[in-house]
């Protein structure tokens, strides 16, 4: 594109032809484009999905939530559900999944609405135990995970 200007010759100027680099426009507004449309995508990721439920009991107060939790420590698990304790001791120094598992389905089938559980672990434990212990609880029916380190689990 160019431009032209031309003046009408009594001061002594001559006439004057530009060309007008649009290239870094064009630039910038790709640039812009593509900015706008990546932070689209980051604004329907960063909502919370919320459900509302109807009301609680008949009094109007809601029934309180059941707590579950696994705490991996370095001797076994520690199964907590609400205020009930279980210890699942290792067997042969090995972490005792299959028992873990038994206990979880246990909980699940007295709470069949219950979705979601804690995974705790001591500082001492190896990343593949607490691995094994998560997929031990989403294949006993707890597909909504925390995972949370032993200060904050209160155990």
């Amino acid at each position: 594109m160019a431009i032209s200007l031309q003046s009408d010759g009594k001061d002594g100027k001559k006439s004057l032809v530009a060309e007008l680099n649009l290239v870094p426009y064009i630039d910038l507004l790709t640039c812009m484009v593509a900015f706008l449309l990546i932070t689209a995508v980051w604004t329907q990721l960063a909502q919370l999905k919320l459900s509302q439920h109807g009301p609680g009991g008949t009094d109007g107060v809601d029934p309180p939530m059941t707590k579950v939790m696994v705490l991996v420590g370095a001797e076994g698990f520690n199964l907590a559900v609400d205020q009930d304790r279980v210890q699942i001791a290792k067997k042969n120094g090995e972490y005792d999944f299959q028992g873990l598992l038994a206990e979880l389905k246990k909980v699940k089938a007295g709470h069949p609405d219950k979705d979601d559980i804690q995974v705790a672990s001591e500082d001492s434990v190896v990343f593949d135990s607490l691995a094994r212990t998560m997929d031990v609880a989403l294949a006993s029916g707890f597909p909504d995970l925390s995972l949370l380190d032993s200060g904050s689990a209160g155990l």
